[in-house]
């Protein structure tokens, strides 16, 4: 069963409401984060505590609790799932006001939102390579804040797949951004490459996570905007995201990336990635 919070209420998922006047509802006026459990704990949770508020300042929406209010409430809804490896989601709004307005509403009560929900991880060797198509990035330009109004980000996903592809990497002026919900990397040249921080993509804390391990581990790496031409000259492709880790791209556009299969550089990044995941979260650290 999946177990929910709301406003200061535990209760299974189903039960949970909310009302239709709440500003997440009418106008997306909200801000959320996901955050993949291992073992009970919550991985990097400081730095989704820190995306958090980083989000709800973009949107000059006040921080309902402190940080280490939210890290008890995120602990307790854990404890309570009884899941050992699970995805969290919690997303906050500007709550609801007494009549539809554009105009922010004098600070009313906030709502907060936590669910829990079993994410069992795929064996390594069951990771099957993405088929994924390029498609115009025609989001709006403030893509680092992370905003439940993401009915853009899913036009593009289900444009990819109505075209029988899992995923689609957006492009914005000749530039890679970032696929539909996951940050992109890819090899060139033995290099890894991923674009450098900006409004126009998630500031995703896994793709911090890889880019910080592969410069402790001497792998070469680049923060630099990269064109659709390199990508598609790339020998290796991957994404990156709270609930993908690190996925193989097999397939763009219809010409196999690479060999098709997983490559070297993503199994080194993935093995990095693992060991990390295993110290920060496994109880032998």
């Amino acid at each position: 069963m999946s177990i929910s919070y709301l406003n200061g209420s535990w209760q299974p998922i189903e039960d949970a409401r909310v009302s239709v006047l709440d500003r997440g509802f009418l106008f997306g006026d909200g801000v959320y984060e996901v955050i993949p459990v291992y073992n009970q704990v919550p991985f990097c949770l400081s730095r989704h505590i820190t995306r958090l508020c980083n989000s709800l300042d973009e949107i000059r929406m006040p921080n309902p609790l402190s940080n280490s209010e939210w890290t008890c409430l995120i602990e307790e809804a854990i404890e309570k799932s009884g899941e050992e490896t699970a995805s969290l989601y919690l997303q906050v709004t500007r709550g609801a006001d007494v009549i539809r307005n554009h105009v922010y509403p004098e600070p009313i009560e906030q709502t907060v939102f936590l669910m829990v929900s079993p994410a069992p991880l795929l064996a390594r060797e069951e990771i099957d390579p993405y088929s994924v198509v390029t498609l115009d990035d025609y989001r709006w330009s403030m893509g680092h804040i992370k905003t439940v109004s993401l009915i853009a980000a899913c036009m593009l996903k289900n444009e990819a797949i109505a075209q029988g592809v899992n995923d689609a990497i957006l492009i914005r002026d000749g530039l890679v951004t970032e696929s539909s919900s996951s940050n992109v990397f890819m090899v060139l040249d033995e290099v890894i490459v991923t674009a450098p921080k900006s409004r126009y993509l998630l500031h995703g804390i896994t793709r911090d996570v890889i880019v910080e391990l592969a410069v402790a581990n001497d792998l070469a790496i680049e923060e630099r905007d990269f064109t659709l031409v390199e990508l598609s000259e790339a020998s290796e492709i991957f994404i990156s995201s709270s609930i993908h880790e690190a996925w193989p791209v097999g397939v763009l556009n219809n010409q196999i990336v690479g060999n098709g299969e997983a490559g070297l550089v993503w199994q080194e990044v993935d093995r990095l990635f693992q060991a990390e995941k295993k110290r920060l979260t496994s109880p032998e650290g």
